[in-house]
């Protein structure tokens, strides 16, 4: 019959074993994966879904208490496939908190995305409060209810990641260099974005250039949030409540690091006819003909500059200030009956496809 006491030594050696063992694990993954190294993502394309597939979507919207969101429920509360996350970070509403309002619009994504991590929709839109705002689209009227019902799920679900602002200013021109000493004395903010970059990717070297639009507003399918893991977001995260930067610097850190997280490209400036046609069905037909729009738009602008200069002077006799009000009537009618045909052809998913120059078979609804 064996003793107790022999029963107690058999289980005192299992758990000194069990715990070095333990350690053993612990220890050789913290070499192997030191804090904030994690494996590098597979940035694999979505499948193709029927034309008629109507995906599910999440809108996560970081506003403050100032902010009126009221137009989501008057402008998209019909959507049954929308669904929405508002976070408010200086006056927290459950169930959607942060656990400090601090990051700007970095905290509620973050959060959302770690919260929701394994019940995401097939595509999650990131955006501000504002309905209407400089940094959204101009051809959709700056407008983010006509964004948002424009927005192709197909197109983010195909890519992953797409950024929901078209036009390359702010944003595409060099924002962001690699940084030698001499710019860091220069220039602390491009300093502080080397020292953060080092921080939350370690293991990857910083690109001699980083650049997409502004303003951090995109939209991410499950499969590329999923890309990264958990940890992943929750390191991030913890960075963005340790960090000693300032909310508008560490915002604007994050700013271009989105695409880079989620495509692995530090450049992401796709054309803008491109962006409209496959992103949100506005196919002009081409580059050339979007450019035609646009010079449309420009020559309105230009007249009703001269008006508002004319009329500030008082040169009513002006030639120009009589005959400008017709040529904008003009103008309005021919870009209204242009922007008609392209919102007509963008419905015809194969002709998207021929626009942007994308491979395409019957039934595909990108």
């Amino acid at each position: 019959m064996i003793g107790l006491g022999h029963i107690h030594r058999r289980a005192l050696v299992a758990i000194l074993i069990a715990l070095v063992f333990i350690y053993y694990r612990v220890s050789t993954r913290a070499a192997i994966n030191p804090p904030g190294v994690f494996p590098k993502p597979q940035y694999t394309p979505g499948a193709s879904k029927s034309v008629d597939y109507e995906h599910t979507r999440t809108l996560v919207i970081a506003r403050t208490s100032s902010e009126d969101v009221s137009w989501i429920e008057e402008e998209l509360g019909s959507s049954s496939s929308l669904q929405t996350a508002i976070y408010t970070v200086d006056s927290p509403i459950p169930p959607f908190t942060v656990p400090k309002n601090k990051g700007r619009e970095v905290m509620p994504y973050l959060t959302y995305i770690i919260t929701h991590y394994h019940n995401l929709s097939d595509v999650t839109i990131f955006m501000h409060a504002s309905p209407v705002a400089w940094h959204n689209n101009d051809l959709l009227d700056d407008s983010s209810p006509m964004m948002l019902r424009a927005l192709s799920s197909h197109k983010v679900v195909r890519d992953g990641y797409f950024n929901l602002r078209c036009h390359q200013s702010p944003g595409c021109s060099d924002q962001v260099h690699h940084l030698g000493a001499e710019f860091g004395l220069e220039n602390p903010k491009l300093a502080a974005f080397a020292t953060a970059w080092s921080e939350l990717l370690p293991a990857r070297p910083m690109p001699k250039v980083l650049r997409q639009p502004c303003c951090s507003q995109f939209a991410v399918s499950r499969e590329r949030i999923q890309a990264l893991l958990l940890e992943q977001y929750e390191f991030f995260r913890d960075w963005v409540l340790a960090t000693e930067l300032t909310d508008a610097l560490s915002g604007r850190v994050w700013e271009y690091l989105w695409q880079y997280i989620w495509t692995g490209q530090p450049e992401l400036c796709p054309e803008v006819h491109i962006c409209y046609c496959d992103g949100f069905r506005l196919c002009f037909g081409g580059e050339e003909q979007y450019k035609e729009y646009i010079s449309l738009g420009r020559e309105k602008g230009n007249l009703e500059r001269v008006i508002e200069d004319d009329k500030r002077i008082g040169n009513q006799e002006a030639q120009k200030l009589v005959q400008a009000p017709k040529r904008i009537v003009e103008l309005n009618a021919k870009m209204t009956k242009v922007k008609e045909e392209a919102f007509e052809r963008g419905r015809d998913p194969k002709k998207r496809a021929a626009e942007v120059g994308r491979p395409w078979k019957e039934g595909d609804g990108y």
